[in-house]
């Protein structure tokens, strides 16, 4: 029988549990982007209270970007010095930390808001060395990874789905050159750098025309090919897992993908109890389950599921800290 409290193998690294809070929006920072005690505080809650592997809140490239008023910085003069506190924080429990890099926008120089079909070659190649150089940073402040968005409707998310991209060079067209300009940052990553590197992912996309569950499925073989180490699902919506009893098609999914490739793939959704969540590992090929707002609405909740053996987020699942882009919880 599997347990939300197993420790398992993820890749080169090892969890204490199964569970991966992921991290969304930070608002908590200090006037000019330092780091507030209340947010060393949460991430030692979190840490500490049975989590088996952390991910950030979302860092974005740009101060231009759609979403940096409600991201984590990493251009500011403090950056390394902060970060390495969370990091040992983390690990002090032996809890890996990855630092997740999303962005909305891409300003190549000459479009603050350039997209897949207009960005030349130049563009790509400067997009592409600043999340290089993005990992790096996260190497020096002590991440023991990078998990790039590509999920949800952020920019390599876009770039990689036929919907958006109709390039007629060798970044456009098939599956293997939409997924191109990801695949060749994730080999100088592993090449230079000895980081776990997770991409996040949709498994498909309602638009006509848009992203298929298999073309999905190719892009993470794509992803895996060029050396990524884990794969997280999420979507532009993700509705509840269970429906009338039956297989929601989001877990269907996931069991296709698993099969289809040979690094660890963690499932996202609305999963707010353990009961469900230790129902899902044990009827299905699942091994790790993401959590993002019920770590919002109580930090350490996992302490109380372990000490327990059972337990319900008091998270309500009413969205408004994403909706508002807050890192706080309007009712807890």
């Amino acid at each position: 029988m599997k347990d939300i409290f197993d420790n398992v193998q993820f890749g080169d690294l090892k969890l204490n549990s199964r569970i991966v809070r992921t991290g969304t929006w930070e608002t908590e920072t200090s006037e000019g982007g330092f780091l507030t005690p209340d947010i060393y505080d949460r991430y030692e809650k979190i840490a500490s209270s049975g989590t088996g592997l952390i991910v950030s809140e979302m860092f974005a490239l740009d101060h231009k970007d759609r979403f940096y008023p409600y991201s984590t910085n990493m251009n500011y003069r403090g950056f390394i010095k902060d970060y390495q506190m969370v990091t040992d924080i983390a690990h002090k429990y032996d809890v890996p930390i990855f630092g997740q890099l999303a962005f909305f926008y891409y300003d190549d120089g000459e479009n603050q808001k350039v997209e897949a079909n207009d960005i030349a070659q130049e563009g790509i190649r400067k997009l592409q060395a600043e999340v290089i150089m993005a990992a790096k940073k996260f190497s020096f402040a002590g991440f023991d990874g990078i998990q790039i968005n590509m999920g949800n409707n952020f920019y390599l998310s876009r770039f990689m789905n036929p919907y958006f991209n109709q390039r007629d060079d060798k970044y456009g067209g098939n599956t293997e050159n939409r997924v191109r300009i990801s695949a060749e940052i994730i080999k100088v990553i592993k090449k230079t750098m000895d980081i776990h590197v997770s991409c996040r992912i949709n498994p498909w996309d309602a638009r006509k025309d848009g992203m298929t569950a298999d073309e999905s499925i190719a892009i993470a073989k794509e992803l895996e090919k060029a050396g990524a180490d884990s794969i997280q699902l999420t979507a532009r919506t993700i509705s509840q897992i269970y429906d009338k009893g039956e297989k929601h098609p989001f877990l269907v999914y996931v069991e296709k993908l698993i099969d289809a490739v040979d690094i660890p793939v963690v499932l996202g959704g609305s999963l707010r109890d353990m009961k469900t969540i230790n129902d899902v590992l044990n009827s299905s090929t699942v091994e790790y389950i993401s959590m993002s707002k019920p770590f919002v609405a109580q930090a350490d909740f996992l302490a109380d599921w372990k000490a327990n053996g059972e337990g319900v987020s008091v998270c309500q699942s009413c969205n408004n800290c994403y909706s508002k882009k807050t890192s706080t919880c309007f009712k807890f």
